[in-house]
């Protein structure tokens, strides 16, 4: 007979259900996962209200994951039974172009747990040989908790951007949209030791940037002079650098206004489908040489760096993190639209969850 687990179970756009489900039998070469914590992505939240073309039916979502390993198939050596270990969303295939030359985010085979293989909104998760061999997992250091380490795979995506941006201690930068990813870019900044301003429309939020995150400036994106407010701070130069992070074509089409000569733009969110097209001030970019930077994703490396991050208490994973029991699911997803919470995680068993 065989042994059941709770499992959340995405069936398409607003539909998806608590399923009491067949615990995954651990094969030779997976090992199987114990869930502690998995964070809903913002992602996962857009293919809950908009549906997902890329995700099949009856799949299990969650790709923030961490958790202990119960049990290992013969052959596995990369973990061990009672192993506390965290996992990021991509598995590559280990072949391709990309991956030949160590560009593992782009691969041309790239597929991501909880999309294209179930993830970790449950309260097992079956680690494959694939995603052991081409996947990220790494150990979870003793001065971070489980709950903390599901914070993890999202950083990496901040790391890996701050890193592409080249952004230097002193250096004057934009954040638009104060949602959980651009809160992280925050606490990296604030560690990067750069002067930064946020941009939202969320009164809320902007007031939660700077009181609880430190943000220097906090302005309205409505403010028709928001360019000159930009300006006013860096002695007429302009930002060095302006991190889109919020899905909007207004806010990638206004960042070309918004920095210096030779400042650079990080596109950190990609849009809505339907309104990927941007008009862009094209004689601002050729004559004043600004460069535009596409974050996606990141190489594994960054996965452990995050994990180190955490374990530093440089970044406060504590202050952006809302719980929820695995039956709460739903609720969370409502909360990360609706602006109510920074950054939702589920709990699959409160017993595990240290």
């Amino acid at each position: 007979m065989s042994i059941m687990m709770s499992a959340v179970v995405f069936e398409g756009q607003e539909e998806m259900r608590l399923a009491r489900i067949a615990r995954p039998v651990c094969g030779e070469g997976s090992a199987l996962l114990r869930v502690a914590a998995c964070g809903i992505c913002g992602s996962d939240a857009r293919s809950y209200f908009q549906g997902d073309q890329f995700t099949g039916a009856s799949r299990i979502p969650g790709h923030e994951v961490a958790g202990t390993i119960e049990e290992t198939g013969s052959g596995v050596r990369i973990c061990q039974p009672g192993e506390r270990v965290a996992l990021a969303a991509d598995v590559h295939c280990g072949n391709c172009w990309y991956c030949r030359r160590g560009i593992f985010n782009m691969c041309t085979n790239l597929r991501i747990l909880g999309k294209h293989l179930d993830g970790g909104l449950a309260e097992f998760m079956l680690l494959t040989p694939d995603i052991l061999r081409n996947g990220i997992i790494n150990r979870v250091p003793q001065a971070v908790t489980l709950r903390q380490a599901a914070i993890s795979e999202p950083l990496c995506s901040v790391l890996a951007s701050h890193d592409e941006l080249t952004i230097q201690a002193g250096e004057f930068v934009v954040v638009i949209g104060c949602g959980p990813m651009g809160i992280l870019h925050l606490e990296l900044l604030r560690l990067r030791q750069a002067r930064v301003a946020v941009v939202d429309l969320s009164p809320h939020r902007l007031t939660l940037a700077s009181r609880e995150f430190g943000a220097e400036w906090a302005l309205d994106a409505r403010r028709s002079d928001l360019a000159e407010a930009i300006f006013d701070v860096t002695d007429g130069l302009g930002a060095d650098v302006v991190i889109v992070a919020a899905p909007s074509a207004a806010a990638v089409a206004g960042a070309v206004g918004l920095v210096r000569k030779r400042g650079r733009i990080g596109i950190f969110g990609g849009l809505p489908s339907g309104s990927a097209e941007v008009c862009l001030d094209v004689n601002r970019i050729h004559y004043d040489e600004l460069r535009l930077v596409g974050n996606f994703s990141y190489h594994p490396r960054y996965h452990i760096e995050a994990l180190k991050l955490l374990a530093s208490g440089g970044v406060r994973a504590d202050k952006l993190t809302t719980f929820y029991p695995i039956e709460e699911t739903c609720q969370g997803l409502h909360d990360i639209r609706d602006g109510k919470v920074l950054k939702a995680v589920v709990i699959p068993d409160q017993g595990a969850a240290e």
